[in-house]
């Protein structure tokens, strides 16, 4: 199934630009990332207490802000599941240093709502408990997964075309993405929890699935046409696997879309993560995995007519 036939774009003609301009957004979302409170963590990472209430009558969550305020500072509540269910969710971030009380806090908060809001009883409720050492555990062990996830694939596409520079070419650009997609999420100010994590890693191997894909097609295209420069190969091989990006991405990108916009409040970090992802993912394959491989290419053949011409 073809969208376009016979595509001629020059897609590398402005790789420069593009390079550039990828380099300025990851410094940017770095900044993002390392400053104070650059990245909100969830109850899962940051240790505290999850508190999920159902009421008896749709909740105003105003009220209930108001309530907890003073028993839990700077608590989050926001809906949960669908709007029929009348539930709540209220996140409540432990100190730093010092251990959760078991209950204590969803019993305060629980108290302190029944109090100030006796108009709408509280029917249900559900609390969990993640002590302040689990989730720096956690915390720890997400960021080795996703180091882990990078080095492995780096090394098996290195092995798989015989050149660790398409390994490091695919590498780079699904590191670019994980960086951009943190730095978004740390702007727009979604907490980093373990549905997020999810979609990172998600990420990394759809961009990686989408970078090799192209990366197979410019190889066998290199086996009919060797006398031809990296730059023409690779940007015939974009052109030649359009129709297939746009078909997979394209509809790839509108299931998480779907995700994002109707998927409730729970979701809403997993589907901006990936939605983001996929147009930065489809974007780096492009600018910035394809353009490594012939700045390398080209880089060793400038130092080979040096070495020559000496």
């Amino acid at each position: 199934m073809e969208i376009l036939k016979n595509p001629n774009f020059d897609f590398l003609g402005k790789a420069r630009v593009f390079v550039t301009l990828s380099a300025l957004l990851v410094i940017a979302a770095l900044v993002l990332i390392l400053r104070p409170g650059g990245l909100r963590y969830g109850v899962e990472f940051s240790g505290g207490t999850q508190l999920i209430v159902r009421f008896q009558n749709p909740p105003e969550i105003d009220r209930i802000r108001a309530a907890v305020e003073p028993v839990a500072p700077g608590a989050v509540i926001q809906t949960y599941g669908q709007q029929n269910t009348n539930q709540v969710l209220v996140r409540i971030g432990g100190s730093e240093g010092e251990a959760v009380e078991v209950g204590g806090d969803a019993q305060r908060a629980l108290s302190a709502i029944a109090a100030q809001y006796p108009q709408n009883p509280v029917r249900e409720s559900s609390s969990e408990i993640v002590g302040p050492i689990v989730g720096e555990e956690l915390r720890r062990k997400a960021v080795q997964l996703t180091v882990l996830g990078l080095l492995f694939q780096l090394i098996y596409i290195g092995f798989r075309f015989k050149g660790a520079v398409w390994g490091a070419g695919a590498t780079l650009a699904a590191f670019h993405d994980v960086i951009i997609t943190l730095g978004l999420l740390s702007l727009l100010g979604y907490e980093i929890t373990l549905n997020v994590i999810a979609a990172l890693l998600t990420l990394v191997g759809y961009s990686v699935n989408d970078t090799i894909v192209i990366f197979d097609r410019a190889r066998e295209i290199l086996h009919h046409r060797r006398r031809e420069g990296l730059r023409k190969i690779l940007n015939d091989a974009l052109n030649q696997t359009l129709s297939r990006t746009i078909i997979s991405n394209g509809t790839t990108f509108l299931a998480v879309l779907g995700l994002y916009l109707f998927g409730g409040e729970v979701l809403r970090s997993f589907g901006f993560a990936m939605v983001v992802g996929i147009l930065i993912g489809t974007y780096s394959t492009v600018y910035i995995a394809s353009p490594i491989v012939i700045w390398w290419h080209e880089r060793r053949q400038g130092a080979s007519v040096t070495r020559n011409a000496a």
